[in-house]
């Protein structure tokens, strides 16, 4: 019997999972609830951990396994891509083929994490690639090994900048922080200059409700929280426009960084780049404004994913469906 294949982004934030033949099958929050004790175990994964984030007693411990790209609890993070599996097995599956998404310059601990991760949950057969290459082949972008594209995928806790061919990344780097930078950054905002403390699910529904990087917009929306003087619940208003300039920091340093990447370039590769644009892609790809933003900070077109929170796992899905695209992409890991 074959084996089934599963493209596997196991990001800080969210896991995306592709299975081929099927799409994208998966994606919810990397996160679980473990109960503390002297032999703690994992009693809720994903979105239904996620719920629980600031509401728990101390008898239960909320873990985020994957932390700035790096699996930094392996037995938790064991759970909860078995737990994942299991929601989107029809079946018992011996031994699936996994294509893990990896960030740019990977180094050999992160694989071995990912391979004991893989063995735990009974995946025999592991292949890594990186993540700004399926972030491009996600996006349809045409790749060939004399066609490069310049690459800048936004995820929760990591950020992949690169430009890259079928033939490899050509130049790149991976940086440590993401989306959650931008939450931290709202929830130090909203304390400073609102007057207000609030938690991780509030400032990631600001994310997705009102942040912006246009100074006009007109968006607003109520928020709940303690007051940081008195301790007492409250609630406050807060604009798009308000929030501005702590969305802004991340995608600043992004631009900053990607502009280095880009003066390293080889001439040839500059000149290509310059007519297609640069791919943004990612969860943090969808803030509304972004394309006029880097448009005038980059002075060239700017492409901005259609799907972008999972524009990694269906490069991945592409992949393991043309076995020519994922030899080539596949990194050789001793």
């Amino acid at each position: 019997m074959a084996r089934e294949k599963f493209a596997v982004d196991l990001g800080s934030a969210y896991t995306n999972i592709y299975k081929l033949g099927s799409g994208l099958v998966l994606s919810e929050p990397t996160v679980a609830g473990v109960e503390t004790g002297e032999k703690p175990t994992v009693k809720v994964i994903g979105a239904e951990a996620y719920k629980l984030i600031g509401k728990t007693s101390k008898n239960t411990k909320m873990v985020f396994p994957v932390f700035e790209g790096e699996i930094v609890n392996a037995d938790v993070c064991a759970a909860v891509l078995s737990g994942f599996l299991n929601k989107i097995r029809c079946g018992k599956i011996l031994s699936p083929e996994v294509l893990f998404s990896v960030p740019c310059g990977v180094s050999p601990k992160t694989v071995e994490n990912y391979r004991y991760v893989a063995a735990k949950c009974g995946i025999k057969k592991v292949c890594f690639a990186e993540s700004p290459i399926l972030a491009a082949l996600g996006q349809r972008i045409p790749l060939t090994e004399s066609s490069p594209c310049f690459c800048v995928d936004m995820a929760g806790g990591v950020t992949n900048i690169a430009a890259v061919s079928l033939d490899g990344v050509i130049a790149g780097i991976s940086v440590n922080f993401g989306g959650n930078k931008i939450s931290a950054d709202v929830i130090d905002y909203l304390s400073e200059y609102y007057g207000v403390q609030i938690g991780l699910q509030t400032a990631e529904r600001l994310k997705r409700e009102i942040a912006s990087l246009d100074e006009n917009d007109a968006l607003s929306t109520l928020v709940n929280g303690r007051n940081v003087e008195t301790g007492t619940p409250c609630s406050v208003s807060v604009r798009a426009k308000d929030l501005v300039k702590p969305v802004r920091k991340y995608y600043d340093k992004i631009a900053e960084l990607a502009t280095e990447l880009l003066k390293k370039l080889p001439p040839e590769v500059s000149a290509e780049i310059t007519h297609a644009g640069i791919y943004v892609s990612g969860a943090e790809s969808g803030v509304y404004g972004l394309e006029s933003y880097y448009g005038k900070l980059f002075g060239m077109k700017i492409n901005v994913a259609e799907k972008g929170k999972t524009s990694v796992a269906l490069g991945g899905g592409i992949a393991l469906g043309n076995e020519d695209i994922l030899k080539k992409i596949t990194l050789k890991i001793d």
